[in-house]
């Protein structure tokens, strides 16, 4: 696991973009906070909740349904996520790759709006057509690509399509494709994907935690025992 997240996190292939989703949005900003600033990635592309947020904070108005959800899903970690996605989008804005549209939950029924069209009163469920296409070439361009998080609401048939479309991508890309978090890493054995991928994930948290630059205590704590190993060992060859 951490070889593999090491090969993509300290060589990675050229071009490498992350695509960061889901609903933890406070785990994938820390994540593009890493990669951005210790220059791992060269752009980061947004999906799901953490687009919501990114768009909002590039001054769209997503409405007051979506922008509560946001609020409720972070609880005391809003104020602080906030603040470093605004820091990401004023540091790198040219690296940070908002959608163009994105599709509503109106009545039950799948609408595109592009941005513009903002501010909505339904629920936003999923990208747009055309982001979807966007983000699926930039994918299948990528030297390698993180992968995190569903793009959209896609236990709805209607709201499934960009999740569908970025994983056939990550699929048909010839990209080194890592994959972390427990959703995205589920539909991907679902699909019977997985072989087609450089890795799946199975440490869900604690890959994010990782890639997102953090110290991993077990792993801390078997380094350190290997030192310590070492030390004992060269110390006995050095008494004989």
């Amino acid at each position: 696991e951490i070889r593999k997240l090491d090969h993509a996190l300290e060589h990675p292939a050229r071009p490498c973009i992350a695509v960061l989703g889901g609903v933890k949005v406070d785990d994938s900003i820390a994540v593009a906070d890493n990669m951005l600033r210790n220059e791992i990635c060269d752009e980061v592309w947004v999906t799901g909740g953490v687009a919501n947020l990114m768009v909002e904070l590039s001054g769209y108005d997503i409405g007051l349904v979506n922008h509560d959800f946001l609020v409720g899903e972070l609880g005391k970690q809003w104020y602080p996520t906030v603040e470093k996605a605004k820091a990401l989008l004023v540091d790198f804005s040219e690296k940070i790759r908002l959608p163009v549209d994105l599709a509503a939950n109106i009545e039950d029924n799948r609408v595109d709006i592009s941005l513009e069209q903002l501010p909505v009163s339904a629920p936003i469920f999923d990208l747009g057509i055309q982001s979807i296409r966007n983000l699926s070439a930039a994918i299948k361009q990528a030297g390698t690509v993180h992968l995190n998080g569903p793009a959209g609401v896609f236990e709805l048939p209607d709201f499934a399509l960009g999740t569908v479309e970025m994983l056939n991508a990550c699929a048909e890309s010839e990209a080194y494709v890592v994959v972390g978090g427990g959703h995205t890493a589920t539909l991907i054995m679902k699909r019977n994907l997985a072989s087609k991928m450089g890795h799946v994930s199975t440490g869900g948290g604690a890959c994010l935690d990782y890639i997102s630059g953090r110290s991993l205590p077990a792993v801390a704590s078997l380094e350190a025992s290997a030192r310590a190993f070492s030390m004992e060992t060269q110390s006995s060859i050095n008494i004989q």
